[in-house]
């Protein structure tokens, strides 16, 4: 009957669906991104500067389970450097690569002291096996840019030989 059919496409689209829901993947990792940067620095007002550049550097990813996997990455960043108050404020939109086809974008926010600020590091979109990724975790990142634009003249190139993001506890999903 009509009303057998339909109870029964109801059970079989409720099986799928619960199917579907348990291949989603989440978990809460540890990650860090030991990494270098190159960019221009500019004088923006008497007391401030802004970095243009772009941070390369490897991910590497501890799951839950122990696991250790890794990435290429590579951020384009926007960071404002205050002189007078010794206050930065960072904000790069990153592309990780795990390889040709799996491809994860995040963006970086941070805040703080020049060299050392906090923030949060939100995975926003993927493709391949990183399709409709999301999530958060909680970012340090550790550089010494303040010591190294000390004097520079407005646009001068600076190459940031080596610095550290801290992402803990980065809970995502992929559906």
């Amino acid at each position: 009957s009509q009303r057998q059919r339909f109870s029964t496409m109801l059970a079989i689209v409720a099986l799928m669906s619960s199917q579907l829901a348990s291949a989603a993947e989440q978990d809460t990792v540890q990650a860090v991104i030991p990494w270098e940067a190159e960019g221009r620095v500019f004088q923006v007002s008497p007391d401030e500067q802004l970095f243009l550049g772009a941070l390369n550097g490897i991910l590497y990813v501890e799951s839950s389970s122990g696991d250790i996997h890794e990435a290429f990455v590579m951020c384009p960043v926007i960071q404002r450097l205050n002189t007078k108050t010794g206050n930065s404020k960072a904000t790069a939109h990153c592309e990780i690569t795990a390889s040709g086809e799996d491809v994860a974008y995040a963006e970086m926010v941070c805040e703080g002291d020049v060299g050392d600020c906090t923030g949060t590091f939100t995975l926003t979109a993927g493709v391949g096996t990183f399709t409709g990724i999301s999530g958060q975790g909680s970012l340090r990142v550790r550089s010494p840019i303040g010591l190294l634009i000390t004097d520079m003249a407005s646009g001068a190139e600076v190459s940031v030989g080596a610095g550290l993001a801290i992402i803990k506890d980065l809970k995502y999903r992929i559906p």
